[in-house]
């Protein structure tokens, strides 16, 4: 469910986060409610004030780390696409270079650019690993190793640039078939529930004070969330989803 939530447009992940901010505001008020009826009738209920940190604290750090691990994935994202360009671009100028021998190079990656572009990142957001890219690859390293086909000096920096290319684009579709950790994202979402109902608990003699910070804290919780939603596939879903790189556009 979470994964259908991270492919949807921007304004879509708002409106979901909103309604977990609402979800969470109510059933975290009804308890308020319920715990101001049972404090007037045992005010030792009520705990001392520092005792709702313990829950915020950890809610606090699985937050921060979920926030790191999802930046650290942007930032590889970016450089497996710039390594990808960067890989495409030299064996653009190692073609032109081996068009005599191998007159079919420039094709080949032109191949691979059409079923990146195309099928790999515009129609599959990198999920799924397209049939003809993965045979121009193969057809690329072998004429490589092809006796003759190139001179070696060339074929050697071939099968380097090759291999480039081959280890960016293995990054970029394992960073698109597993962009996130459902566990941890719902580990995070049951402790928002918990930090929530801990200060239902620790506001329960005052509940008009509970439901203004219990409001702020559900707004805060909706702008995080969708902050961290819009972040969480770096090819798919948000507004901030990372373009193909020039090099590789058809």
């Amino acid at each position: 469910m979470l994964d259908h939530v991270f492919l949807l447009p921007a304004w879509a992940q708002l409106l979901v986060c909103a309604a977990y901010g609402l979800v969470l505001f109510a059933a975290s008020a009804g308890l308020l409610q319920l715990l101001h009826r049972r404090h007037l009738q045992n005010a030792r209920l009520l705990p001392v004030g520092p005792a709702f940190q313990i829950v915020t604290v950890l809610f606090a750090l699985l937050l921060g780390f979920l926030a790191a691990d999802l930046w650290a994935q942007q930032r590889q994202a970016v450089d497996a696409a710039f390594k990808e360009a960067l890989a495409f671009n030299r064996l653009t100028v190692l073609a032109e270079s081996a068009a005599p021998q191998q007159p079919t190079a420039a094709t080949l990656l032109e191949d691979y650019r059409a079923a990146v572009a195309d099928a790999e990142w515009g129609r599959d957001a990198n999920q799924v690993a397209d049939p003809r890219a993965t045979a121009a690859l193969k057809a690329m390293r072998v004429m490589g190793l092809a006796d003759g086909g190139m001179r070696p000096a060339l074929a050697t920096e071939w099968l380097r640039a090759t291999g480039e290319l081959q280890e960016a684009r293995d990054r970029r579709l394992l960073i698109g078939t597993d962009t996130t950790d459902n566990s941890q994202w719902t580990l995070v979402l049951l402790l928002a529930f918990f930090a929530a109902v801990a200060l239902a608990v620790c506001h329960m003699d005052r509940p008009p004070a509970g439901r203004l910070i219990l409001a702020v804290f559900a707004l805060a919780l909706t702008l995080v969330f969708w902050q961290l939603a819009r972040h969480t596939n770096p090819y798919a879903g948000g507004d901030l989803r990372i373009p193909v790189p020039l090099a590789l556009k058809s």
